[in-house]
């Protein structure tokens, strides 16, 4: 059998097992499934264009479901989106997001037009007089972080951080006293593009930099190293976050960054992906991370979208293995953990019986978070990627040789689950495999996909239909001869 490797058109095509292109293929555990097809959660549509949804777990592990467009923010209660927004709503600019974070029971938004947003009951408001605006927020270690701000005194400056009071998420005037310190990232240029507890440490990214942030207490308060190096992100999103690492898209590259240095991913897609990307429309780039699945999805704009999301491309962060789906989506949702740790146990419940009861040792609880893979399309719906899977395509590599003819009799998938129903399109070159001619489709019936066709080099497009999940596949070739 030659095993599937997976979506890897950057290797040779002769490079037994890839896939030179696929729609809707997930990797899954050394083996390939059909993606699963949106499901209309059925909340309604919101007023505009989402531009921020996320799912919050509180400190009692109950979990809030919001999203925002550029003049509200919403909850998800009783099956319908409800307006939660301050009195007067809000004006965010054109490509102002909606990001959140949670702070113990307090859910915190923030965009770069708006005061940090909080809310416990009843409807958001500002956090306090003293709040910034802030295009990135996120929690760690009893402290809010607000990065690419304005106020404080300090005006708008994108390469600016601050950090709320300690225990604080209203007091954000700066005082060594209280630890609300603020600072800049000043030896590299452009402003902060992302920022993401990872552990005990805070990173933040610049477009073409990263600062790692450790907290020292006061007088410092938070010391930040910069890694050496030029990587960076172009967007929060762009950053995904598996509790132990963080997987991002850089300006050139797939990177995994444990907390000492970012490593290439040496994906086998990735001149293929900064080929198809639309540079100009980077900062549009949406990731969430499957942790029941341990899948990290990017979606991405194509250089024919026009900045739509349009294809998205998954890792499987076990195997190293890629797929690719197409779905046109406005946000993805990310997951945000209050981030409890045993060390803040004593200060949240007083006894062990104080604790959620029925929380099992493998709970998002006792973790950084857990994923809820769902979307808002461009409906303004929410949707959860859990239908049936509907079509699934999937392209080989070349097989032969330049030297002689071969003849390609059958050919029989190694399925784990077997589809609906499967059809195979061949191709064939009689020349160097730089370009293919269409041959015959082949029905798969009784095991196999029975067809004759004699070539110097063979390529298979594999179709199905209904949940499926594919390891490899025995194509039977047989040698004709030298020219």
């Amino acid at each position: 059998m030659t095993p599937f490797v997976g979506f890897s058109p950057d290797l040779p095509p002769e490079t037994p097992g890839v896939f030179t292109d696929c729609t809707n293929v997930l990797p899954s555990n050394y083996q390939f499934i059909a993606a699963p097809t949106a499901l209309d959660a059925g909340l309604g549509a919101i007023s505009s264009a989402c531009v921020g949804f996320a799912v919050t777990r509180k400190s009692d592990n109950t979990t809030r479901v919001f999203c925002g467009d550029s003049a509200k923010l919403y909850e998800q209660l009783v099956g319908v989106w409800t307006d939660e927004s301050k009195v007067g709503g809000y004006t965010a600019g054109a490509d102002d997001r909606w990001r959140f974070a949670q702070f113990g029971d307090v859910s915190l938004a923030a965009a770069k037009a708006e005061t940090i947003q909080a809310i416990t009951t009843g409807s958001f408001g500002d956090a306090s007089g003293t709040a910034p605006k802030a295009s990135i927020i996120e929690t760690i270690n009893n402290q809010v972080f607000a990065f690419n701000i304005n106020g404080m005194g300090f005006g708008d400056q994108a390469d600016r951080w601050a950090c709320s009071a300690l225990g604080s998420y209203t007091d954000w005037t700066p005082s060594v006293t209280t630890q609300c310190v603020s600072g800049q990232f000043l030896d590299s240029a452009g402003g902060i593009t992302a920022g993401k507890r990872l552990g005990d440490i805070i990173v933040a990214y610049k477009e073409r930099a990263m600062y790692v942030g450790q907290y020292v207490g006061a007088p410092m308060v938070w010391d930040f190293r910069r890694v050496p190096g030029d990587i960076g992100t172009p967007c929060q999103e762009a950053v995904i976050n598996t509790g132990t690492a963080h997987y991002f898209i850089g300006t050139d590259d797939f990177y995994v960054f444990d907390g000492t240095r970012p490593q290439s991913l040496n994906a086998p897609l990735r001149h293929w992906f900064f080929t198809n990307l639309d540079a100009k429309y980077a900062y549009k780039i949406q990731g969430t991370f499957d942790r029941v699945n341990r899948r990290a999805y990017w979606w991405f704009p194509t250089t024919t979208s026009n900045g739509a999301l349009t294809t998205c491309v998954v890792l499987n962060t076990l195997t190293g293995q890629w797929g690719k789906i197409e779905q046109t989506i406005e946000f993805v949702a990310d997951y945000v953990s209050s981030g409890v740790t045993y060390d803040q146990i004593g200060t949240l419940y007083s006894t062990f019986d104080d604790l959620p009861q029925n929380i099992g040792y493998d709970s998002p609880f006792w973790n950084s978070g857990s994923s809820v893979v769902a979307i808002f399309k461009t409906d303004h719906k929410a949707y959860q990627l859990s239908g049936t899977p509907g079509e699934t395509r999937l392209t080989t590599g070349h097989y032969g040789d330049n030297s002689y003819y071969s003849t390609i009799t059958r050919i029989r998938p190694r399925f784990v689950l077997t589809p609906n129903s499967s059809t195979l399109n061949y191709s064939y070159s009689d020349d160097d495999a730089s370009a293919f001619t269409g041959g015959i489709t082949a029905t798969y019936t009784n095991k196999w996909y029975d067809l004759i066709w004699s070539a110097r080099w063979h390529k298979f497009e594999l179709i199905f239909n209904g949940p499926m999940a594919i390891s490899g596949f025995d194509p039977l070739f047989s040698k004709d001869g030298s020219e």
